[in-house]
């Protein structure tokens, strides 16, 4: 059974009250001056990970040490990101650019 269109996920859940992903939150937002890197919207935004593995292990609960990981993107563009694949900032693809360096077309 698949999960309901527009409801959190477990993982979405846990981290509602997770201080640390709060500073996480803060701290790639103000990286990315509270805007989509991709389009520059300024409302509705997801802090994105670009990864969940660094080195085979795991970033979850360590996001702080790997800020460069995770990037500031609208829900539109977020959408985007995991429905391709080949999107730079898609996690299964294997030539993803981080989200310190990454530079969007648009």
């Amino acid at each position: 059974m698949s999960r309901i269109k527009g409801r959190p996920s477990k993982y979405q859940k846990s981290l509602q009250n997770d201080e640390n992903w709060k500073e996480v939150k803060r701290k790639v937002k103000i990286r990315d001056k509270h805007q989509c890197r991709i389009c520059g919207e300024k409302i509705g935004l997801d802090v994105h990970h670009i990864t969940y593995f660094v080195d085979g292990e795991t970033i979850r609960g360590q996001e702080l040490e790997h800020l460069q990981w995770l990037i500031t993107v609208c829900r539109k563009d977020h959408k985007i990101i995991h429905k391709n694949p080949n999107h730079p900032l898609n996690p299964r693809n294997r030539l993803k650019q981080n989200g310190e360096t990454y530079k969007s077309v648009s």
